[in-house]
């Protein structure tokens, strides 16, 4: 019988081929046969696992986002949770702009990404919905954040309009300085009013 690890890496080997072969190609260009061919499977076996290309780019994102959303949480400072929120927040739109595979795939097939932009949220951009609302319950319990039901997704968008911009920031040399007032503008939007009037009195 397969074991669990096995399947694991497996399953891991495939995701990295698929990534490479974005990464080099771009959507539009890649294939079944480049992505099995990198993994070491067979075609059918792709498409037994994956369904299609355009679904095992989405499964590449995904673990794209998971991995780095890990590291962001990982290295994420002490202090309140509303500072981890924001730490939280401006570095995913750090982990967008200079991720290869988002990359390649702003650069080649933007247009893959706008039914997650127009029409619907996808799994990377929930995986990043759920944590911002998991600190935006701990804030709320520890009084550190103000926060209403649609607060989550308001902070999604506000840092997904920045991070699809970041390529434009980043050749106008202003990406860094845009992630500060990000920084200025979050901190100031998530912190309760009876704390903000009580930093202005002081």
């Amino acid at each position: 019988m397969t074991s669990q690890r096995t399947i694991l890496q497996a399953d891991e080997k495939l995701l990295t081929a698929i990534r490479d072969s974005v990464v080099l190609h771009g959507v539009r260009r890649t294939t079944a046969n480049d992505i099995a061919e990198r993994a070491g499977i067979s075609r059918m076996t792709f498409y037994r696992r994956m369904g299609s290309v355009e679904n095992a780019v989405l499964a590449a994102l995904t673990q794209e986002f998971r991995s780095y959303t890990g590291t962001v949480l990982s290295e994420t400072p002490t202090g309140t949770t509303r500072e981890q929120l924001v730490h939280f927040a401006v570095e995913s739109v750090r982990v967008f702009a200079t991720s290869e595979l988002l990359g390649s795939i702003a650069e080649r097939d933007p247009e893959f990404l706008i039914p997650y932009v127009t029409d619907r949220f996808g799994a990377s951009q929930q995986l990043i919905l759920e944590q911002l609302q998991a600190l935006l319950d701990t804030g709320s319990a520890d009084g550190s954040v103000e926060s209403a039901p649609g607060t989550a997704t308001t902070l999604l968008l506000a840092v997904q309009g920045v991070a699809l911009s970041s390529r434009v920031l980043l050749k106008m040399g202003t990406f860094d300085d845009s992630l500060t007032e990000l920084k200025k503008m979050l901190e100031r939007y998530l912190t309760p009013q009876h704390a903000a009037a009580g930093e202005e009195k002081a």
